[in-house]
């Protein structure tokens, strides 16, 4: 699955994370083969956060201050 997430756009995966984290005691989700474990939860939420970093250093690499 880590393949998959690295795939995922910040949006995509921040949603994904939201919808399995909030909902992991569901009982709908309790009867899906391919639910998500923890640890997947836990190496969304990883890569997630490498995601926003990356993102905040480019942004912050491309801005200049002029006077």
């Amino acid at each position: 699955m880590e393949k998959w997430f690295k795939t995922l756009s910040i949006k995509e995966l921040s949603t994904w994370i939201n919808n399995f984290d909030n909902f992991k005691n569901n009982l709908f989700l309790k009867f899906v083969d391919n639910q998500p474990t923890e640890e997947d939860i836990k190496t969304a939420k990883k890569i997630l956060k490498n995601k926003r970093a990356y993102l905040k250093t480019q942004l912050n690499k491309d801005t200049y201050i002029s006077f």
